[in-house]
């Protein structure tokens, strides 16, 4: 194959909704794209997503190869799930409900831990007697 060959060359690979989200962006953009299947068992003489372990391949042509991949960079790594503006809030809530656990827990063990001392006591006590 030579290196201005209209072949086809994998750009993505994944599930089933991401090889289609992934397709349609190329389109958009004017790349034509098309879609195969591999793994997974062969139930039946036509091919379906709806095989279990089956992974969905996107293919572009070998000229657009440079440019689907620019374009599908950052469909990868999608921006992680944070909020980053109420980050300060975030913190402020997670101590605010942290504290408001430790004080139900101390009121919830403190009788507990007083009736063991008490018990303790009068064990320790028993015994000199």
């Amino acid at each position: 194959m030579s290196r201005d060959d209209a072949g086809l060359k994998e750009v993505f690979r994944g599930d089933l909704s991401s090889v289609e989200m992934a397709g349609a962006m190329l389109e958009d953009l004017g790349i034509s794209t098309h879609r195969r299947w591999e793994g997974g068992v062969q139930a039946m003489a036509a091919e379906t997503a709806l095989v279990p372990g089956r992974t969905a391949v996107l293919l572009v042509p070998s000229i657009a190869y440079e440019e689907a991949r620019e374009a599908l960079a950052s469909f990868d790594n999608p921006e992680p799930d944070y909020v980053g503006e109420l980050s300060t809030e975030i913190a402020a809530n997670r101590r605010k409900r942290r504290g408001m656990a430790s004080v139900i827990l101390f009121i919830l063990f403190a009788p507990m831990v007083i009736a063991l001392i008490a018990l303790l006591v009068v064990l320790v006590g028993s015994l000199f007697k």
